[in-house]
């Protein structure tokens, strides 16, 4: 139409050997190039994982510090292997997909190049979008299991505890996350009670635990597309009494935070 392509050959014409070898040898090389850094990406996140996983089941507080900078660094190589690809395909094939436009040739064959190349580099971006979404899982804290331990710990614990003084044992009668101090009840001696690792991490997941637990009220709010604005009260009540049941001792400094919440989200409506 209009002549844009009078003087390239009709589609359905033969290529000429010499051009078709060309286009067969670009898209095999820029396939087994693709091909080969998925391979990259997969043997380097293949042995990440199990040690992101590691590292975020430890109670180890160095651990924990360092698994950002680890995330951090695998991500960083896959960009550069994204980045290479990236640049590969903007020197060798764009570049090329342009000779064979200016070459006489059916205006099909140039397309059918670029959408075959264009479909493998789409799948390749693919590849390394679900292994970053593996990697981002294995940093995930399962909420659930951690508390299960802690609970598990304490109740090992509970009856271990003895007082410095007189020997006599000092039950535990909740889960203690900060050092406190525990009176003897035979000698009325102040005792120091230091946590372990594993029960210090209650305070720092008991929120998000609490979320979890109660996300399917959010989401029902959310489904709602927020026409409902009981459904976020119910959600906001029953996450901070979960959050309440998991660490009491925080239940009052809890209160006021959620009625700090429960006043901004009044507010909005």
């Amino acid at each position: 139409m209009f002549g844009l392509f009078s003087n390239k050959k009709e589609a359905g014409e033969p290529v000429a050997p010499e051009w078709a070898q060309q286009i067969r040898e670009t898209q095999n090389r820029w396939f087994s190039f693709l091909q080969k850094l998925e391979e990259r990406v997969a043997a380097l996140c293949q042995a990440a994982i199990p040690e992101l996983k590691a590292m975020r089941n430890s109670t180890d507080a160095v651990y924990e510090a360092n698994i950002g900078q680890v995330w951090s660094g695998i991500r960083g190589q896959i960009n550069q292997v994204q980045e290479k690809a990236r640049q590969t395909e903007e020197q060798k094939i764009r570049p090329f997909y342009r000779q064979l436009e200016h070459a006489g040739l059916s205006y099909t064959v140039a397309l059918q190049f670029m959408e075959a190349c264009s479909e493998r580099y789409r799948r390749f971006e693919d590849c390394c979008y679900s292994w970053q979404e593996q990697l981002e899982a294995a940093t995930k804290q399962d909420h659930e299991a951690l508390y299960q331990k802690i609970l598990a710990e304490h109740e090992q614990l509970k009856n271990q505890f003895r007082c410095q003084q007189c020997g006599a044992p000092i039950s535990l009668e909740k889960i203690y996350f900060t050092t406190s101090y525990l009176q003897c009840p035979a000698c009325r001696t102040q005792n120091t009670y230091e946590p372990s690792t594993l029960a210090k991490s209650l305070n720092w997941i008991a929120r998000d635990l609490a979320e979890e637990r109660t996300a399917h009220l959010l989401d029902a709010y959310h489904k709602d597309a927020g026409q409902n604005p009981d459904l976020y009260r119910h959600y906001l009540r029953s996450m901070f009494d979960e959050w309440n049941r998991i660490v009491p001792d925080m239940a009052a400094s809890n209160e006021k935070f959620y009625q700090r919440q429960l006043d901004d989200f009044n507010r909005s409506v």
